[in-house]
């Protein structure tokens, strides 16, 4: 944007041009239209003066008359209208018609020569004698002047404005059958416009991509279990088994149904992370927190013999979280640790703070994972793991309600070639 011409100062600009330009022309139009008819008049008017001194001059001759050079201007003045003002050699008015110089228009002195006398001969006009004619000739060539200006503003603005409108116009109309528009070199907002018309289609395939992988994984991932629900379920009711086999299909189909319910839940979790903004903190005691964690997955660290531990050595007694979500954190990074730590392996939380932040490291001597993907495994859907391609959502739910409590959220591999996963929140978050 830094560089696109702004359209408000552009028209600015133009009609700044227009008027320099008008005022250039009505110069032009002065000094080569109004002056040269001026004066083109008075060389015109000189010569019949001239011609009409010589004339009565010779006539005087030829009947021996004297000639009275105050009757001889005083008849060229009535004749043409003039006001004259005749001086002789030493500079002497020998004839003079006029009241107020002021009101004369133009005067044109020229040396004229009689019976051998030299004379200064001024002839001017009053104001009103061409302004009809010159108020004619102005309103034609301002006129003519206008409409080519008015011209160039139309082709300027249709440059401008209407042809990118047109054209960003055909380009939402043809995008609605498949054809992606293009970007512009930025101009002016219109081209800018468009840009932004262009990332905004760029971003609706993307998520649409997105949106189409996330069902595609989904189902992929419930097509699976499904099937061998299907398998088990035909087998129960088509066969004749014995208690025991029926209890283990039975079993088998349970499993694989929670299966798919926790591929629905992960995939819930992750449009809620996503689209519903809405927290309630509350103010909880960290160790009461803690307890409730090591209570839910008691069980099932005690099935793979998994050594658990929480070392808190944070100062602060309370934080203050959404216990839901907050808690779906753990739950995300703790099933994950379980998935990959090998039997009696371990899983340690540890928790401390300074004066800003609270920090939390969940640590297993599991499956670490490959450098090149470490900063990957946030994305949704990313897993190492190819059986499971919605495995990737936990993760991405954990980091999206870490944000939402102020704070980042970063993995490693340790020094056991197991996972780290380290995070902090904010202390303070606002619970209203």
């Amino acid at each position: 944007m830094n560089n696109r011409i702004n359209t408000k100062k552009s028209f600015i600009y133009f009609f700044i041009i227009f008027i320099i330009t008008n005022l250039l022309f009505l110069g032009i139009w002065f000094k080569f239209g109004v002056q040269s008819s001026i004066k083109q008049g008075y060389n015109q008017l000189e010569k019949e003066i001239q011609n009409d001194i010589i004339d009565n001059v010779e006539k005087n001759i030829e009947n021996n008359n004297q000639i009275n050079i105050s009757k001889l201007f005083n008849q060229i003045s009535t004749k043409y209208d003039l006001f004259l003002i005749v001086k002789d050699s030493n500079n002497n008015i020998i004839f003079n018609n006029t009241t107020n110089i002021s009101q004369i228009e133009y005067l044109m002195p020229y040396i004229i020569s009689i019976d051998n006398k030299t004379y200064i001969v001024s002839v001017g006009k009053a104001n009103e004698i061409n302004t009809v004619y010159i108020t004619k000739k102005f309103m034609t060539f301002e006129t003519l002047f206008t409409i080519a200006i008015t011209v160039l503003a139309l082709l300027f603005a249709n440059e401008i404005l209407l042809k990118p409108i047109s054209l960003t116009i055909n380009d939402i109309k043809n995008y609605k059958f498949g054809i992606k528009p293009k970007k512009r070199k930025i101009s002016n907002e219109i081209d800018y416009i468009q840009n932004e018309f262009v990332d905004l289609t760029y971003s609706l395939e993307k998520e649409q991509e997105e949106q189409n992988r996330i069902i595609s994984a989904i189902s992929h991932d419930i097509k699976t279990p499904l099937t061998a629900i299907i398998g088990y379920s035909d087998l129960l009711k088509n066969k004749k088994l014995k208690k025991d086999e029926k209890n283990k299909l039975i079993e088998k189909i349970y499993f694989k149904a929670i299966n798919i319910k926790d591929i629905v839940s992960d995939f819930d979790d992750y449009l809620l992370s996503n689209k519903d903004r809405t927290y309630n903190y509350i103010s909880i005691s960290l160790k009461e927190f803690f307890n409730k964690i090591k209570y839910e997955y008691k069980d099932d660290l005690k099935e793979k013999s998994i050594n658990f531990e929480i070392i808190n050595k944070c100062k602060t007694k309370y934080i203050t979280i959404d216990i839901g979500k907050f808690n779906r954190i753990f739950s995300n990074l703790i099933s994950n640790s379980i998935r990959y730590v090998d039997k009696n392996g371990k899983i340690i939380i540890n928790c401390y703070d300074d004066e800003e932040n609270i920090y939390f490291k969940v640590i297993d001597n599991g499956k670490g994972v490959d450098n090149e993907n470490l900063n990957k495994i946030f994305n949704p859907l990313f897993t190492t793991d190819k059986s499971r391609k919605i495995s990737g959502l936990g993760l991405s739910i954990a980091k999206e309600i870490i944000k939402m409590h102020k704070g980042c959220i970063k993995a490693y591999n340790n020094e056991e070639n197991g996972l780290t996963i380290e995070f902090f929140i904010k202390k303070g978050l606002d619970t209203n």
